[in-house]
């Protein structure tokens, strides 16, 4: 299932997609055109093979009036180590390249250490001097906003720095985080509900005790209200009673096959798993679970 803490940096990047360049100048020292068109593309990719490749997001950047990129960026989000993504990385770059005739770059953001420092170790193709390191956003990138006042100019680029945990998230940080979110907020952005989820809901506790202080409202009563959320934990909520259906029949001795195990999972149907989990307690066999 695809959590929010995935789709959240993707979802800011949709949204402004000039973060992308901001993450490539202020992170990695790239130097861009003052004058500039910055656009989402196309997330799929192509190939023979009937293997489907979909990165996360594609951004294409232009110059001036031209409606062709000079640029391209993979971005992709990742929270754990897989094998299978140094295999369609280099696939994403390849085929944007041909698609685009433009240099293109791959993008990775890790909120996690071992995952970021996994990311950055450099994809070895075969070919001479053909090795693809990807340009990882995560801890150990150094701040990518280091005042309230870039804060202000760059408010995205600090949430998503903070999605990443590019910086430990100490008072500092908290104060950088909660101006970014009240620049969102009094623009108006119609997104400002969903930022301030994504933000709360990735802090530590201490660190979110923090910008509750800051912030001085009935934060601390907050609930959670961007529908990207309230999708997200209504699945969560369903999975975790489908988890005490299973829970109950172990405890109770009885054999689950992998087939019924995988069938109580699957299911999203609230009312069915009330009355899975009332059976589960009762019932002398797996089959009459269903009854």
């Amino acid at each position: 299932m695809v959590s929010a803490k995935h789709e959240g940096p993707i979802q800011i990047i949709r949204d402004n997609p000039e973060v992308v360049a901001q993450l490539l100048t202020t992170a990695f020292r790239i130097e861009l055109s003052t004058d500039l068109v910055i656009r989402t593309a196309s997330e799929e990719f192509t190939n023979i093979a009937p293997t489907a490749y979909r990165a996360d997001s594609v951004i294409e950047i232009c110059e001036g009036d031209s409606a062709r990129p000079s640029m391209a960026v993979v971005v992709e989000v990742q929270q754990r180590q897989d094998p299978a993504k140094r295999r369609s990385w280099p696939v994403y770059l390849t085929t944007l390249k041909a698609r685009t005739r433009c240099p293109c770059y791959l993008l990775v953001i890790c909120p996690e250490r071992p995952v970021a420092d996994w990311a950055r170790e450099p994809i070895k193709i075969g070919h001479p001097g053909f090795d693809l390191r990807p340009l990882v956003v995560g801890p150990g990138v150094g701040p990518l906003v280091a005042s309230t006042e870039q804060a202000a100019q760059a408010p995205e680029m600090a949430i998503v720095g903070a999605l990443a945990n590019v910086t430990p998230p100490d008072r500092e940080a908290i104060e950088i985080i909660h101006a970014a979110l009240v620049t969102i907020e009094n623009a108006g952005r119609e997104n400002a509900d969903l930022y301030t989820d994504l933000v709360l809901n990735a802090l530590p506790k201490a660190a979110r005790r923090i910008l509750e202080e800051l912030v001085k409202t009935d934060i601390v009563d907050y609930e959670f209200k961007s529908d990207l959320f309230l999708r997200s934990q209504a699945k969560g909520e369903v999975k975790g009673e489908a988890k005490s259906v299973l829970k109950v029949l172990d405890a109770r001795g009885l054999s689950v096959s992998d087939e019924v195990r995988e069938q109580i999972l699957a299911c999203t149907d609230e009312q069915l798993l009330d009355q899975w989990l009332v059976r589960a307690i009762k019932v002398e066999c797996v089959d009459d679970l269903f009854g």
